[in-house]
């Protein structure tokens, strides 16, 4: 759990430094860099696991990468040149419900009555956070759908990551998978990239730096680990953290004013995703000491 938890905080500032990124180049500019950034970080051990990989387990990984690196990652910063942070980060924050829906819909892990409950809450969130930073045109609902898309995209391959991670090992798909995606990603930047134009700056070129060195080998390092032990629907409950973190650094760094109707917003869809986390283990805890 510990693995995940770091993840999941440097996750978080992730939105915060493609704000800054953004100052220099293009979204998809930006993504296919960081993921450059990452490769040539895990180039050496990817070099040493490659040779490892069975054959068959070769295009499931390339799948996973592109869905998980390229997929993501351009829905997310595309999504988020449209919108706020603390809007985007707020969105990742439906991602442990959509865990338990995907779950239920396609992998026979079924929702109890209060992820229905809770999923019509957290989505009655995103409305008043949307509907409360629209007024001052800071939230697009576009750029908030594009996100979303995205952690559609990320939850839907959780389970498959897991059962990959399981059989070729943590470090092999970290760093064969980054270093795939960087090559993944080239045809989609060529094709989404608006200009392929970059205005060096020092703050855009560390955001680079961190988003690549970072949230992208090191989370994903940490995230990958913490997935041989834990359940899928636990490790969706970890990210009800994450728009926490995120939405405070955006506050606090960036300065986003959020109105008192978003904060609500906010405020619901945290709620809403913690709550399926913390009502069986309040559940569990009852049934012992009867």
């Amino acid at each position: 759990m510990l693995y995940q938890i770091l993840a999941l905080l440097v996750w978080s500032s992730a939105f915060i430094a493609a704000k800054y990124a953004e100052t220099m180049a293009d979204p998809a500019m930006t993504v296919q860099m960081r993921l450059i950034v990452a490769a040539l970080i895990v180039l050496p051990a990817c070099r040493r696991h490659i040779g490892r990989i069975p054959k068959d387990k070769w295009k499931p990984l390339l799948w996973l990468s592109f869905l998980n690196y390229v997929g993501v990652l351009m829905l997310q910063f595309i999504g988020l040149k449209y919108t706020s942070a603390s809007s985007a980060v707020t969105v990742i924050g439906l991602e442990p419900l959509l865990m338990v829906f995907i779950g239920h819909f396609f992998f026979r892990d079924k929702a109890q009555w209060f992820h229905w409950l809770c999923g019509a809450a957290a989505f009655a969130g995103v409305a008043l956070l949307i509907l409360g930073g629209g007024t001052e045109g800071r939230i697009s609902l576009f750029g908030c759908l594009l996100v979303f898309c995205g952690g559609i995209v990320f939850c839907s391959i959780t389970r498959p990551t897991q059962r990959l991670i399981a059989q070729i090992g943590a470090p092999a798909y970290t760093s064969v998978s980054l270093a795939a995606s960087a090559l993944l990603c080239l045809p989609f930047t060529l094709l989404l990239a608006e200009s392929y134009t970059v205005d060096w700056n020092l703050r855009g070129t560390a955001a680079v730096l961190y988003l690549g060195a970072g949230c992208s080998w090191l989370a994903y390092l940490l995230w990958n680990k913490g997935m041989l032990s834990m359940p899928a629907n636990i490790t969706g409950v970890l990210l009800s953290l994450e728009p926490v973190f995120g939405v405070l650094l955006a506050v606090l760094v960036l300065g986003e004013h959020i109105t008192p109707l978003s904060w609500l917003g906010i405020a619901v869809v945290v709620a809403a995703t913690f709550c399926p986390g913390a009502l069986p283990q309040i559940s569990a805890k009852k049934r012992q000491t009867v």
